[in-house]
């Protein structure tokens, strides 16, 4: 068990530190600090024999903490991927008439319903529905993106964890349109633009053809790359968009797609001998994570590459 919570609890932290300063408070066993902003209190459990996940808190620890130094309990279920943020309003506000017991803990079970994880505070409090605290890494830091679900295989990812991951995309800031559809094309085209090519949203594959495409990748007047997004609709239209684009010289076709229609995608296109040679079928949670790495790297990486003159020499520390 030990092994196991220290190894969640390394691939929390490098979740963070690509985003955030993060490191080990001494003396202070599973506490972080994120420097002048809060400090994390990690706690771990698996999922016990009565299906549920256990954790404790040291009312020692966080009564030193109370009004001097903001934190946020990170109750890690099973994972990494699966944690529950609590911060420290709530704490103080669901044990305010809590007795701990002769160690000072107090006590924490969140349990899967159905598709939910449920907050069992007791004390008299009602439960409480994890949904609006699970993955909530924005409450460590605004700096942080909005979080990434669990990237299963796209044939077996779970409907309530691909909403996480609609979620996630249509409250992100950094993405355009008013549907996860019009968004993913954005985060395609963007990626796209980052690589050195031209994006074109809506592309026509020439002039009168009733085939358009969602997002092209152009090299100069070639396309390199088509992309049809597929959440939903007719998946026979989007395969005959891509080998439209493959028909007039275009070097790699995909489609992004929702974790239902995958086998439907694959089934439709298994006997098109000119397409599924070249055609690959992405997830829609596999490509957002792509798009939320870049960004992060290409924020950075872009004074690296920008030439410009200044009138003392550019510091970047």
């Amino acid at each position: 068990m030990a092994s196991k919570k220290k190894d969640v609890r390394e691939k929390f932290v490098s979740k963070i530190r690509p985003f955030k300063r993060i490191e080990p408070v001494p003396r202070m066993s599973s506490v972080y600090t994120t420097f002048n902003e809060v400090l994390l209190d990690l706690r771990y459990s698996g999922l016990m024999e009565k299906n549920y996940y256990w954790f404790f808190m040291d009312t020692h620890r966080i009564n030193e903490w109370r009004g001097k130094q903001r934190f946020v309990e990170c109750f890690m279920c099973g994972d990494e991927n699966t944690v529950v943020f609590v911060p420290d309003d709530k704490i103080f506000e669901w044990y305010a008439n809590a007795e701990p017991n002769r160690k000072g803990h107090i006590f924490l079970k969140i349990v899967p319903e159905n598709d939910r994880l449920i907050m069992k505070i007791g004390h008299g409090h009602s439960d409480v529905d994890a949904q609006d605290y699970l993955n909530r890494f924005d409450l460590i830091s605004p700096l942080i993106p909005q979080p990434l679900p669990r990237l299963l295989d796209p044939n077996a990812m779970p409907q309530s964890v691909f909403e996480e991951t609609r979620r996630s995309i249509t409250t992100d800031y950094r993405l355009k349109g008013d549907s996860l559809h019009d968004r993913v094309i954005d985060m395609v085209a963007q990626i796209g633009d980052w690589s050195g090519f031209k994006s074109i949203k809506s592309y026509t594959v020439e002039p009168g053809s009733p085939y358009i495409i969602d997002v092209v990748w152009l090299e100069g007047e070639e396309m390199a790359l088509a992309v049809e997004v597929h959440d939903g609709g007719n998946e026979t239209e989007a395969k005959d968009r891509l080998r439209q684009a493959l028909r007039f010289g275009c070097r790699k076709v995909i489609v992004v797609s929702v974790p239902g229609a995958v086998a439907r995608l694959r089934s439709v296109s298994h006997f098109e001998s000119d397409l599924k040679n070249w055609l690959e079928i992405w997830s829609v949670a596999r490509v957002y994570k792509m798009f939320t790495n870049g960004y992060q790297f290409f924020e950075e990486f872009r004074p690296f590459r920008k030439r410009q003159r200044s009138e003392d020499i550019a510091e970047y520390l």
